[in-house]
């Protein structure tokens, strides 16, 4: 297992985490997430195979089946018996909880890390997310209560989720004026198909603070597995099942069939030639990226941790040769701002 720092903090963590959210689908259909003894015997495996193959970072959130993910993980943690020291934990904080008082005040807050750590069973968490921002809650007020959470030791860091870079800008702007701790990542959405925050909305951020990404979906929702590589979505896919998904993949391919379909079967042919899976090439490309700390995937069956750890030796094969192959077929290279001294463009960020 490789090792990263988060962000420009010292805290090492693996360059691929495992996340929970898969777990509870069923809230985003509509329905209603239920732990079952299936369920945790299920993600308990899932678990162990990960921790023992050095996937220490586990993620989950609030928001996952509105409280079904951090019991999922609490019960697991406290069954597998791990030494706590040897995990990072992350969990996040949503402003839109049904049922809960909305937003990011400092009332919120306050009663929900309480929450969080009692579904979880544990005393703190190592990385506290806002899972989402809220600009109904001025900036000073939220920066204050988090750190105030880390004061007391219920989290060591903190962290955001799907921030715009004005929004952190701001944050950092208060954290400097205040001396108060400030972010040390944001857990944002990359792939070869979702570049643009990455690569040139956070770029400055990176720069300026040493801040860097925690990406989740690096395979794109599964579309970069190789199973819609033929323009159709199986009907018992979570794709076919949640109008959500599906959205999500006719953003990407959905509104251009042919490029799109194209593009997938051509990163396949460059698997193939690599020797290795079309999911793991995907996520070798999302980890060479040097902004990001940690990649954070989900499964539905145990066969795919394996395949998702082969990306690590495959991240060695992406030199500069291949990883321009890998351009031209995604063709999607997001264009940097110009520098208006000599109005070009500014170098591409990969």
């Amino acid at each position: 297992m490789e090792y990263r720092y988060l962000g420009n903090s010292g805290l090492s963590v693996p360059i691929l985490g495992f996340g929970n959210s898969a777990a509870c689908y069923e809230t985003l259909r509509g329905g209603k997430d239920m732990l079952t003894p299936e369920l945790e015997d299920n993600y308990f495996n899932y678990t162990k195979l990960c921790i023992d193959a050095g996937i220490t970072f586990l993620d989950t959130s609030e928001f996952y089946g509105f409280g079904v993910g951090e019991m999922l993980l609490g019960k697991i943690l406290k069954r597998g018996g791990w030494d706590r020291d040897d995990l990072v934990i992350s969990t996040k904080l949503s402003p839109g909880m049904i049922g809960m008082i909305q937003g990011l005040c400092k009332k919120r807050i306050k009663h929900g890390i309480k929450d969080s750590l009692k579904r979880l069973d544990l005393e703190y968490v190592d990385l506290l997310y806002f899972h989402r921002p809220d600009d109904q809650t001025p900036v000073l007020e939220y920066v204050k209560a988090v750190n105030e959470i880390i004061e007391n030791e219920q989290a060591f860091y903190w962290g955001t989720s799907v921030f715009s870079p004005r929004e952190l800008e701001e944050i950092f702007y208060i954290c400097e004026k205040y001396g108060y701790i400030p972010p040390i990542t944001d857990q944002c959405n990359y792939s070869m198909l979702e570049r643009e925050d990455v690569e040139v909305n956070l770029a400055p951020l990176f720069d300026r603070y040493g801040f860097k990404a925690s990406v989740w979906s690096p395979l794109a929702r599964g579309i970069l597995t190789g199973k819609y590589n033929d323009g159709n979505i199986p009907p018992e896919g979570k794709l076919g099942k949640s109008p959500w998904m599906k959205s999500e993949y006719n953003k990407w391919i959905g509104t251009r069939p042919d490029k799109g379909v194209r593009i997938l079967q051509s990163l396949k042919a460059l698997a193939d030639e690599l020797g290795c899976t079309q999911s793991q090439l995907a996520i070798a490309w999302a980890l060479k990226n040097p902004d990001v700390s940690i990649g954070i995937f989900g499964v539905s069956r145990e066969s795919q941790i394996a395949d998702n750890l082969g990306a690590l030796s495959v991240m060695k094969k992406l030199d500069n040769v291949v990883l321009e192959r890998i351009e031209k077929i995604l063709d999607n290279r997001p264009t940097p701002p110009l520098d208006y001294r000599n109005f070009t463009p500014r170098a591409y960020r990969r």
